[in-house]
């Protein structure tokens, strides 16, 4: 008895190809919605920078005990150093340095201190 050969190639169908495709094109939209909203909630290195800038702003200001108003320019930013009394207290204050680039606030650091004069 001879045997037949059989040569059937298994495969899928196009309805398979086609729900395969659609499920990956779901997953692919997911995937870049989750990276977009990661990618514009993290701060930007110019947020960073701005923050760093008025820090350091605030950290002279305690070393020199200046306490006066100012307003500096660095690169595209522009920090704005205000010095305010603190409610209730005499003898401490609120520093806030504002980051601004063209016109649009991309940083704030608030510090209460204590003003601490210098002495003759």
């Amino acid at each position: 008895m001879a045997k037949l050969i059989s040569n059937k190639v298994n495969a899928s169908t196009l309805l398979e190809v086609i729900v395969a495709m659609v499920i990956i094109m779901v997953v692919f939209v997911i995937a870049t919605g989750i990276y977009t909203n990661v990618i514009k909630s993290s701060p930007s290195i110019k947020q960073q920078q701005a923050r760093a800038l008025s820090a350091g702003i605030i950290r002279q200001s305690k070393i020199d005990h200046d306490w006066t108003e100012i307003q500096v320019q660095v690169d595209s930013i522009t920090l704005q150093k205000e010095v305010l009394p603190y409610e209730g207290y005499t003898d401490l204050m609120l520093i806030k340095v504002t980051a601004k680039e063209q016109g649009k606030e991309i940083g704030l650091v608030k510090q209460i201190v204590k003003r601490i004069e210098d002495e003759p």
